[in-house]
């Protein structure tokens, strides 16, 4: 893990052309692209100018557009970050050109599993198991995996999250969790709009590749896995939120339980030293012959008839269930 990632600072790539060869095919990895790096791939391969605008630091939504020899596939990706005491999801954009025999990546940020897919790559052991690499669209497609994967693992910090707070909620910590509940479902939220996007450019790229030959039919199966990868992440999501939206209610039930009885506790008590005042009031009234007032022992017999009054008031409380 990259040194500033794992100090939690926020950090952007200085531009920089990175060029990965594998069996005769190309990946060119432009980090902070500028016009001249730009320039120069959209020269190399021929490519449309307005593709050379996509791959710029532009922010733009998920898409996908097709031109006769490549492909471009611009996604947003939702990452994890920590910031201060609590997490939050960040939109990290990756523009993806895929050619028959290239494919180019271009991002402002760095993506973890990017670079570390990089390294395998550079290594000849990016499928492991997997058949060789044909052409660019299946390392596009391994490239997606790797980014799923950290998309999942990022869910399930989530859900572990849950599962904690869940742990606090039943061990009287209700009122701290409601801030907790608050950030995860933020998280949750911010995940699901950027991850949703993802649905209609699979959609959009496996109809193309059932009627173009550029990649082979093979390429719309892996196309159809990764869209099945997209909606299983999109299904972890609503099943977290439910998860979510369960454990707020029953933290909101308990802590509303728990507010009740202190609020009970303190009408009782209440209830106890109103009559109490109301004896005292009573013989503290301006006359001439104040009962038990002129006596040696008053003091006393006016305290004993207010203990026996409470005591007498919270009996009653107790015997009628009031009070534990």
């Amino acid at each position: 893990m990259h040194l500033l990632s794992q100090m939690n600072i926020p950090y952007i790539l200085y531009a920089m052309t990175t060029t990965h060869t594998h069996r005769g095919l190309v990946w060119i990895d432009l980090q902070s692209p500028n016009d001249k790096e730009i320039g120069d791939v959209i020269k190399r391969y021929g490519l449309n100018p307005l593709v050379g605008e996509e791959l710029k630091d532009s922010p733009s939504s998920a898409k996908v557009n097709f031109y006769k020899d490549y492909i471009l596939v611009v996604l947003t990706l939702p990452v994890r970050v920590h910031s201060g005491e609590a997490y939050e999801i960040v939109d990290r954009e990756v523009d993806f050109v895929i050619g028959r025999n290239f494919l180019i990546t271009s991002r402002t940020e760095i993506i973890e599993h990017l670079e570390y897919f990089a390294k395998i790559f550079d290594a000849n052991a990016a499928l492991d198991k997997e058949r060789t690499i044909e052409h660019a669209g299946h390392l596009f497609y391994y490239i997606i995996q790797r980014i799923y994967s950290g998309m999942f693992q990022d869910l399930e910090n989530i859900r572990d999250s849950l599962r904690m707070a869940e742990s606090h909620i039943f061990n009287g910590d209700e009122k701290k969790m409601v801030e907790v509940l608050s950030f995860l479902s933020r998280e949750l939220i911010d995940f699901k709009q950027t991850a949703h996007s993802h649905h209609d450019v699979w959609s959009e790229l496996m109809t193309f590749t059932e009627k173009n030959q550029l990649f082979g039919d093979e390429f719309t199966a892996y196309v159809h896995t990764i869209k099945d990868e997209s909606g299983h992440i999109n299904e972890t999501i609503v099943n977290s939120r439910e998860l979510l939206a369960d454990l707020r209610e029953t933290n909101d039930a308990l802590l509303n339980t728990k507010q009740n009885e202190i609020i009970k506790v303190l009408t009782l008590v209440s209830f106890i030293f109103y009559p109490l005042t109301f004896i005292a009031s009573l013989f503290t009234i301006p006359g001439i012959h104040v009962p038990l007032t002129e006596s040696r022992i008053d003091w006393w017999i006016i305290s004993g008839i207010m203990l026996v009054v409470a005591i007498g008031i919270a009996w009653y409380f107790k015997r009628r269930g009031w009070v534990k």
